[in-house]
């Protein structure tokens, strides 16, 4: 009866000792849960994220590395493509381009423009005129005022024009260029003889076309006054 008993419980022994291993092994074998249910909560927010490509490089530059840009729609062109739309050019219209320079000399030597003449000096008064634009100068018309303090001297007006094929008519003006309509007198408006003071503007109407060619694109005129 003892030995029957205590084969019993070595049996009983036995079978708790297998039912413990059976148990652990379950224990790891066991999946952790809690790690797939992080690794589905990052599957989820890769699919909501948007997608980065990296985009290609032409071909003579290779492929570029370290930039990514945002995925493009179909049939949008890449910013890296070679094709570029053709420049649109802006023609001007032709036209004429009549630039004047004046100049002051006394026997020939040109004054500095803060030059301050004496009383009674005699002052040739030059001015060059050409075409630098593109298109000839049809009717060009040059007013040319007097300088203050200064009584015109009958006669003097002289004209270059050189090869522009232009001719030219001379008139003066007592109203600085608003009516070209005034003859000069000798001792008018109280100037000494062979001057006249009353002429504040001389007048140039030219007829022909002043070309856009040098040489035949540039003349000049000049007269003389006195200072007082």
């Amino acid at each position: 009866m003892n030995r029957r008993e205590s084969s019993g419980g070595g049996l009983n022994s036995l079978a708790f000792i297998f039912a413990a291993l059976v148990t652990l092994s379950a224990l790891v074998l066991l999946p952790d849960f809690n790690a797939l249910a992080g690794q589905e909560n990052s599957n989820q927010e890769s699919q909501r994220r948007p997608k980065r490509v990296t985009p290609k490089g032409n071909q003579a530059g290779g492929q570029q590395s370290g930039q990514q840009g945002a995925t493009r729609p179909e049939g949008q062109q890449s910013s890296n493509s070679n094709t570029q739309p053709p420049r649109a050019y802006r023609v001007e219209a032709p036209r004429s381009d009549v630039q004047l320079e004046k100049t002051m000399s006394i026997d020939g030597k040109v004054l500095p423009p803060d030059n301050i003449e004496p009383v009674g000096a005699e002052i040739t008064y030059t001015t060059s005129f050409s075409n630098k634009g593109t298109a000839p100068s049809h009717n060009l018309s040059i007013i040319d005022p007097l300088q203050d303090r200064t009584d015109f001297k009958l006669g003097s007006v002289k004209y270059d024009l050189g090869t522009t094929g232009l001719s030219v008519t001379v008139s003066y003006s007592k109203d600085e260029g608003e009516h070209c309509d005034y003859r000069p007198l000798s001792g008018g408006g109280g100037a000494p003889e062979g001057f006249d003071r009353t002429v504040n503007a001389v007048c140039l109407s030219f007829s022909g076309d002043l070309g856009f060619t040098p040489p035949n694109n540039a003349g000049g005129f000049s007269y003389v006054g006195r200072r007082r």
